[in-house]
């Protein structure tokens, strides 16, 4: 398995409608549960979002943001970093709190 940073980059600063805000949560909901994103949220200055998944290639990545709503409707751009991890924090949850 291969991991990735993924940085969203918002097009312009235009509110995002109602409805395609729930898309994009219900997406990034299903890769939640089926376990591929390991956490995600917006950057501080509101310009976009950073989301870390796993997959078995850039090329399923790249797949997966294809499908992403805020693609889809020209809302927001992505850059893709991979990363190997040599070291784990035990207790995630916790360094959350």
């Amino acid at each position: 398995m291969k991991y990735f940073i993924v940085e969203g980059i918002l097009k312009n600063q235009n509110p995002i409608g109602e409805n395609t805000m729930k898309e994009h949560m219900a997406y990034t909901q299903r890769a939640m549960d089926e376990g591929l994103i390991l956490m995600s949220g917006l950057k501080s200055n509101m310009s976009g979002g950073i989301f870390v998944i796993k997959a078995e290639s850039i090329e399923k990545v790249e797949d997966y943001l294809s499908k992403e709503p805020f693609k889809l409707y020209g809302i927001q751009d992505y850059q893709v970093i991979e990363f190997s991890p040599h070291y784990f924090n035990q207790s995630p949850s916790e360094w959350f709190n």
